[in-house]
């Protein structure tokens, strides 16, 4: 009697909310596919004690930061290239110019952009697709997906070869040596383009301070700021701090100009990233 009352109330709740969608508010899913009467009712009698253990594990085990990294990431991923062709030219960077050949992919029908398409890195004149040219070799050939909507159920691809990169950084970029210091790892990352604030400081090779807890708020990629700073925050998540060990060349720019550098040896920069992206 008592199954059969339950089984009945099952049946009512399952009929009611059979064409309501599920809020979900965990950072897990459990596959639960209603294949007939017997496997609905399950699914509401089994899913809470389930659902109950999982939470006491993730709780006992520390789980639920590593989750919600997995689940941001998974946020972030709007941008997605597959490498054709390495090149073996100058790299791309944040904030430079750069002379692409693109093709634009929609519905199986490939556009051909204008052959000549330039581009800066991180404007708002096509952000995305240039965001996914960073890393690339002059010469070089990729194609690169992106997230037509929020809900990445569908995307724009595009081919691309870097014909030129105009306005080339110093061959000691490829010397920059990040280090991080990963206090939030869940936060929105910082992309070219981005407008934000951050306090930093510069030490020589000895540790000597040139200039300490100084802050400046600047768009990257604008090169406004020395390209050791700029490059050095590409990634960096709010709250997080960063140690970036510099050659003398790249601590050039208005912002410090009046500093006088090592010339020889390299230099320590402190990184904090202080306020909330802004797009």
């Amino acid at each position: 009697m008592i199954l059969t009352l339950a089984s009945a109330f099952i049946i009512t709740i399952v009929y009611i909310n059979k064409d309501k969608p599920e809020k979900r508010e965990k950072l897990y899913e459990i596959n639960a596919t209603h294949g007939g009467l017997t496997q609905m009712i399950a699914s509401y009698l089994v899913r809470p004690i389930l659902e109950s253990a999982l939470d006491r594990y993730i709780e006992k085990h520390g789980l639920a930061e590593y989750l919600e990294e997995i689940t941001q990431q998974k946020e972030e991923e709007m941008i997605n290239f597959y490498e054709i062709t390495e090149g073996s030219g100058s790299k791309v960077f944040c904030g430079q110019e750069v002379l692409l050949q693109m093709y634009k992919v929609s519905n199986n029908l490939a556009t051909l952009l204008p052959t000549d398409v330039n581009l800066k890195i991180g404007q708002d004149y096509l952000k995305e697709v240039s965001l996914g040219v960073i890393g690339m070799k002059e010469g070089g050939e990729r194609v690169v997906t992106i997230a037509a909507d929020d809900n990445k159920m569908s995307f724009n691809s595009y081919y691309i070869k870097l014909i030129e990169v105009k306005d080339k950084y110093p061959d000691s970029v490829n010397n920059l040596m990040i280090f991080n210091d990963l206090i939030n790892k869940t936060g929105k990352r910082v992309k070219c383009g981005d407008e934000i604030s951050v306090q930093y400081s510069i030490k020589r090779h000895n540790g000597e301070y040139i200039i300490k807890d100084q802050i400046v708020q600047f768009k990257v990629g604008d090169k406004k700021i020395p390209l050791a700073i700029e490059l050095g925050v590409v990634g960096m998540r709010a709250g997080n701090k960063r140690t970036v060990l510099s050659p003398p060349d790249l601590l050039t720019g208005i912002l410090i100009k009046e500093i006088d550098f090592d010339e020889e040896n390299i230099s320590i920069i402190d990184l904090s990233l202080n306020s909330t992206i802004e797009k």
